[in-house]
């Protein structure tokens, strides 16, 4: 199968026009047509419906364009490793979720301290959406919630979090029952923090009221301080926001509060120093946190909420 014949079905594909690929590719539009009806030829089937408002692809023309989006990475991924050199260049996109993010800023400044010539690209998105990017090569590798059971993937643990409500002094705290019919707001609905609070909540017999979902974690903390609801978040997260008044954290009973947060590439990644040397920052400047810290209580509003 002709790498020039892929390059062009993944142009018709991404445009979903001849005409539009055509001129994406600068070339003529009989070109790409025809060489469209080689590669349906050649694999004998269609790879593209046509209609009136372009062209879609088939259930077989969406399949080759899978392996299409992967042999194009795995060609990027070889030039790397043969111009890979000890001191590490180029460039790494690293994925991560909202409150991952928030521990960044520290490795980013050491690595790129370290490491001058390396430019990293940053991605924030949903945890699925984080695992989908490394899956499918649009990331060298992501930090989330873990973990994560896919045997294409390698996950390496980071950091383990400890959950706390966040809530509203306006709210007040009397134990769990502070929160029944209460709205929890969330940046993720489906997340591994809302299964531990929702088995919290069981054991007491509780039920979770509303959720309501957000896109910013700017515009989460704005509606907390404003009493629509309450969060949950690493505790870690709220001592760095570093809040003096207005709003507290009460920190999840020992059998709930623990949260890995995990690396995780794919197996079949090749390893340029650069991503190595990456990794290993993160390893410096990530160490597991300490539960009793992240406990501590005066000076930083974090309640110890009991059991």
């Amino acid at each position: 199968m002709d790498i020039g014949l892929l390059k062009v079905f993944q142009a018709v594909a991404k445009e979903g026009s001849i005409s539009k690929a055509a001129q994406s590719l600068s070339y003529v539009q009989s070109n790409v047509t025809a060489r469209i009806q080689q590669l349906e030829q050649e694999l004998k089937t269609p790879l593209f419906y046509r209609h009136s408002r372009g062209i879609t692809l088939t259930s077989a023309g969406q399949t080759l364009l899978e392996y299409t989006v992967r042999i194009f990475k795995l060609m990027e991924e070889a030039q790397q490793a043969v111009l890979d050199s000890p001191v590490p260049k180029g460039t790494i996109m690293i994925g991560s979720d909202t409150t991952a993010a928030v521990r960044l800023p520290v490795i980013l400044s050491a690595y790129r301290g370290c490491y001058p010539d390396v430019e990293v690209q940053l991605q924030i998105c949903r945890p699925a959406d984080l695992t989908q990017a490394v899956l499918q090569h649009n990331v060298h590798g992501a930090f989330l919630d873990g973990p994560v059971d896919h045997p294409e993937i390698v996950q390496e643990l980071v950091i383990k979090e400890q959950l706390g409500l966040i809530i509203p002094d306006s709210m007040g705290y009397e134990g769990l029952h502070s929160v029944q019919g209460q709205t929890l707001l969330m940046l993720n609905a489906e997340c591994l923090y809302r299964m531990r609070l929702e088995a919290w909540l069981r054991e007491d017999g509780l039920k979770l009221g509303k959720v309501m979902e957000f896109g910013t974690m700017e515009g989460l903390m704005a509606c907390v301080r404003a009493g629509i609801g309450y969060a949950v978040l690493p505790v870690s997260y709220f001592k760095r926001m570093n809040i003096t008044q207005g709003i507290s954290c009460y920190p999840f009973p020992d059998r709930y509060a623990e949260v890995p947060t995990v690396f995780i590439r794919r197996r079949d990644l090749y390893m340029t120093s650069a991503l190595r040397e990456f990794i290993e920052v993160v390893k410096v400047h990530l160490p597991e946190a300490v539960c009793s810290e992240e406990r501590s209580a005066a000076g930083n509003r974090v309640v110890d909420a009991g059991k």
